[in-house]
């Protein structure tokens, strides 16, 4: 049995972690940082995957985490920088290891990087002009050919802080180029490879036209040439191209149809009338037309010649693309246009190679195999006084949606009295209804206008306001009858024929641990991202506010940044404690009532900021802190607990690092690389 996981399933799961940070409810991911104390020994140590390691000690050894967002997250492709001298691998659909190849290049120009995949490289030549920013133009969708022959599809740019953030010496990012992958051409043939030229392709010439041979006999379709090289067979020419070198008309072409000789000359007949008629002194250039035979929109069919190496064996060297073509399903060279009097004695045998389902440039991450993906995320000194800079880890990882504890916010006047207990939700409304009919007593909604089983779905919640009045309610959808009726999970608390409902959109809940006082309450279990202007609403009693500011531990801060450790305010009595000593409350460490490990004291006169982990038992308000080196001692005068819920969320990742230690002054970043 065999099997393919396909470059575009790797490059979906990707897609699908960076958009379940965006969508709504969206996933929280946190790239943490842990254990300060020094390891015994220097190699970094074996991890793995245990209950007690992931879901117990690491909690206990947790000192902060940062919000990953969906900007600190690319797909990667393998690093191949330019250099002058190398063969490039040509992309060819047939090629079953092409994602082992050097197949495209990265380019440094300074302030951009840019990414070229390689289209042609001129029959497995070496590389020697670099490809250069300054060729794109338009719309970035057509190939261009340089001096050595190579030619280069554009497909994206990345710039220098991106390249800090997620590139290694391995892997550079895939970053979108919007206006590349709208403008990528469905099934267009920008290449014909040449297999084997073949032998004898003589019909091929190139001249000059003068007055008289152009629109012979003021027939547009009929043109008289002649040179020294000039066959004089009839037909023998017929079934090529003629492209317009030079002039006027310069870029043109069309098929020959016929090719005849009498006593006035020599002529063509071309199947339509130049669009821009040559003039005199125009330059032109007869090739054997390479028939292509597919599925390809009729009104852009896909125009090829073939171009002949001039020597004794007037073989097929390289074939040039004169129109690209769309819609091309499936195509394949039949033959080289040559009539029986040409003599070819060995025909070329050439390969179209069919570009990516929706053209070169559309989807880079797939195009280039995209198989790995990097969080690359900052610790930038304090995070605006979020987190501690000072003391050390030597563990790093990803946490998946942790809870939030202590969380105060501060909010305006309530409509109505929470409950002690209860659960809220952060709603953003989306009004859907605006004559529906609720009763006390019953959880029925009815509405002649409504359009209930397109817009929820059972579990979906619901927030109801009575049109008249002030009342209103949230509650889940219980089961959905018709398009005009639905139950809920509570009875009404308001009876109104002209309610308005509306999607309620949860993207953020917590548990009403307790209330301060009439602008303050303090929340625990809390998930998503709460934020000023918020309005949330109790589940049991209906009650809604709106936020004003929301602290934690007495620092100001958001969702953006947790600190995992217990925080102690302390006054200091004697000594200086060192990071990373035990510390307790008792007559000694072995007999203490509480203790724990010291990943910092910061001192500010007497006032000292506490942070440690791995904690067993509790420091107790008014208690003596000492050290169980130092011998320092502090009384501490208030105490936090960690930001997040231990235990809570999953963990997701883990990495043992070489010890790093933080300064005020300093922005560690850090790049997680995973492989699909």
């Amino acid at each position: 049995m065999t099997k393919l996981v396909t470059k575009k399933f790797k490059k979906h799961v990707i897609e699908q972690i960076i958009e379940s940070i965006d969508e709504t409810p969206n996933t929280a991911y946190y790239a943490f940082a842990a254990e300060h104390v020094p390891r015994e020994v220097s190699t970094l140590p074996d991890l793995y995957d245990m209950n007690q390691v992931v879901e117990t000690d690491l909690y206990r050894k947790m000192e902060f985490g940062k919000r990953i967002t969906s900007n600190d997250i690319k797909p990667l492709i393998k690093k191949y920088e330019w250099e002058s001298g190398t063969r490039y691998t040509m992309y060819d659909h047939t090629d079953e290891d092409m994602f082992d190849r050097e197949f495209y290049v990265m380019v440094d120009e300074t302030a951009w990087l840019h990414v070229y995949k390689c289209l042609d490289n001129n029959g497995n030549t070496p590389s020697t002009e670099q490809p250069d920013f300054s060729h794109i133009s338009g719309a970035n969708t057509t190939l261009y050919e340089l001096s050595d022959g190579y030619r280069w599809k554009y497909m994206y740019s990345f710039s220098n802080s991106q390249d800090e953030q997620f590139s290694t010496a391995q892997y550079i990012p895939v970053v979108a180029n919007t206006n590349v992958a709208a403008q990528a051409t469905v099934g267009a043939i920008d290449v014909v490879k040449v297999i084997d030229g073949g032998k004898n392709y003589n019909n091929y010439t190139s001249g000059t036209f003068v007055s008289g041979d152009i629109q012979v006999d003021s027939n547009d379709t009929i043109y008289r040439i002649s040179n020294s090289s000039l066959k004089t067979t009839n037909g023998y020419y017929t079934g090529c191209l003629i492209y317009i070198s030079s002039g006027a008309a310069v870029g043109s072409y069309r098929d020959i149809t016929d090719y005849y000789t009498n006593a006035t000359g020599s002529y063509i007949t071309i199947n339509a009338a130049f669009s821009t008629v040559p003039t005199n002194g125009d330059e032109y250039q007869i090739n054997p037309k390479v028939n292509i035979i597919g599925n390809g929109t009729q009104t852009t069919n896909a125009t090829v010649r073939a171009l002949i190496n001039s020597t004794s064996t007037n073989s097929v060297y390289r074939t040039e693309v004169l129109n690209r073509g769309a819609g091309y399903e499936y195509h394949y060279v039949a033959n080289v246009s040559a009539n029986a009097v040409v003599g070819v004695t060995s025909s070329a045998n050439l390969l179209s190679i069919i570009s990516p389902h929706l053209g070169h440039g559309y989807d880079a991450g797939a195009e280039l195999g995209a198989s790995h993906f990097c969080v690359g995320i900052n610790f930038s000194n304090s995070e605006s006084n979020t987190i501690p800079t000072s003391g050390s880890y030597q563990k790093v990882g990803i946490i998946r949606d942790p809870k939030f504890s202590n969380v105060y916010m501060e909010y305006n006047s309530s409509n109505g009295t929470f409950l002690v207990g209860e659960t809220v939700h952060k709603i953003t409304p989306i009004q859907v209804d605006t004559a529906a009919t609720i009763n006390t007593g019953s959880a029925g909604v009815t509405s002649n206008t409504g359009q209930y089983l397109t817009q929820f779905s059972p579990g979906d919640y619901v927030y109801l306001k009575a049109g008249n009045t002030t009342a209103h309610m949230l509650a889940q959808v219980n089961s959905i009858t018709n398009a005009t009726y639905m139950t809920i999970s509570a009875n009404g608390t308001f009876a109104c024929t002209n309610t308005v409902i509306y999607i309620a959109n949860v993207s953020a809940t917590g548990t009403l641990n307790a209330i301060v006082n009439s602008t303050y309450m303090i929340f625990d279990d809390v998930t998503g991202i709460f934020e000023t202007d918020d309005t949330f609403i109790g589940m049991t009693t209906g009650a809604k506010a709106v936020v004003n500011s929301i602290s934690r531990n007495d620092v100001t801060k958001d969702f953006n940044t947790f600190i995992g450790m217990h925080k102690y305010i302390a006054t200091s009595t004697s000594g200086t404690f060192s990071n990373n000593e035990f510390v307790f409350t008792g007559v000694d460490l072995a007999t203490s009532t509480a203790n724990a490990r010291m990943q910092s004291a910061n001192v500010d006169g007497v006032t000292i900021t506490m942070y440690t982990t791995n904690n067993i038992g509790i420091f107790a308000n008014a208690a003596t802190i000492e050290g169980n080196t130092s011998g320092a001692t502090a009384t501490i005068t208030n105490r936090y607990s960690p930001e997040i819920d231990f235990g809570s969320g999953e963990v997701l990742f883990i990495e043992n690092i070489t010890a790093v230690d933080r300064a005020s002054n300093q922005t560690e970043t850090l790049k997680l690389l995973f492989a699909l």
